[in-house]
């Protein structure tokens, strides 16, 4: 009996080749997301917010537009990438906890990925739902968008360490090489959310 619960409290071990798998998808997962935070910067940067109207998470009241505008075009796709970004990131947390151990840092990590990106979608659909989007210069806009951005920092950062540490990375190791870039960018944008700020104030 103590060997069929201690069975279902830790999944057995995953093996070298299903880590180096596992570490694999999570910088495919990592990539894609920093590839739908970038096409979130174009939405904002084209004022592409508002293309779908004050609807969530239909786009002008349908499930697929017809016949949209740009800009609907736009922020549609932006919905349905971060769509496929949410369920990738599940799917990811579901595999770490399938392969590795109860506390393991792969695992928390992976969990705390998830957290994050559906606080990413429910501070989208606020945005959405209370028009917070277009050209709304107001003071409620800057802080939601402050905390949207900040948000998504956490995500990349635990995306990345999800894939940093499921490459073999000790818990106290710098990333180096590939994974670099990734802990560069997050630095260089730290400012992000105060610009913003700044921005609804001045505008």
């Amino acid at each position: 009996m103590s060997g069929v619960s201690e069975s279902v409290a830790y999944p057995p071990v995953a093996t070298p080749s299903a880590r180096r798998l596992f570490a694999a998808a999570a910088w495919v997962v990592l990539g894609f997301n920093l590839a739908v935070i970038l096409w979130g910067a174009y939405v904002r940067a084209t004022g592409s917010g508002a293309g779908c109207g004050a609807h969530w998470p239909l786009c002008n009241g349908v499930v697929i537009p017809r016949a949209p505008e740009v800009a609907t075009r736009i922020e549609f796709t932006h919905r349905a990438s971060s769509g496929l970004a949410l369920l990738l990131v599940a799917g990811l947390a579901v595999w770490a906890a399938r392969s590795f151990p109860r506390a393991h840092r792969v695992r928390r990590a992976a969990a705390a990925s998830l957290g994050f990106i559906v606080v990413e979608a429910l501070l989208g659909a606020g945005l959405v739902l209370f028009r917070l989007v277009g050209d709304n210069p107001s003071l409620t806009r800057g802080v939601v968008g402050a905390l949207h951005l900040a948000n998504t920092m956490l995500l990349v950062a635990c995306l990345a360490l999800t894939a940093w540490w499921a490459s073999g990375a000790t818990a106290a190791a710098w990333p180096r090489g590939r994974a670099a870039w990734v802990w560069g960018l997050s630095l260089i944008h730290i400012s992000e959310p105060t610009r913003l700020l700044s921005i609804s104030y001045a505008v």
